[in-house]
């Protein structure tokens, strides 16, 4: 089964970035802001793992975390956290609050995959569950 990756990221060309390495190997659903995301995981869709950047519109990288680790559906799922915020602080939030990866743009885009490709790895029992 193809595994489906959430990538919430309000920049186009990282979108495209992400998909064109990612694509050959999982189905990606692209949104454009937390609204959409949210909209998209609302209507019974389950992302075997969700790559997001911290600076969107609407909602925040940190407040869509805590939702999604809050929730029954969502709240296993593994996020990956991509964004320009630097500092040590903001990465160490993003794991405190349940993220299980955190990446600095700009990126590798090899790299994005081989992390996307270890969590799942970490994750294939719950995702191979549902």
């Amino acid at each position: 089964m193809v595994k489906t990756l959430l990538i919430i990221e309000d920049d186009i060309s990282v979108q495209l970035t992400l998909a064109h390495y990612l694509k050959p190997e999982y189905t990606i659903v692209a949104k454009r802001n937390s609204l959409e995301a949210m909209e998209w995981l609302e209507a019974e869709n389950f992302p075997s793992l969700i790559i997001t950047d911290l600076n969107l519109p609407h909602y925040n990288g940190f407040e869509i975390i805590k939702a999604l680790r809050s929730s029954f559906l969502f709240k296993e799922v593994p996020i990956l956290i991509l964004s320009g915020l630097e500092s040590s602080v903001d990465r160490i939030k993003c794991l405190e609050l349940g993220a299980d990866d955190y990446v600095v743009k700009p990126f590798n885009p090899a790299e994005v995959k081989a992390r996307v490709k270890t969590i799942l790895r970490r994750t294939s029992y719950y995702a191979s569950s549902h």
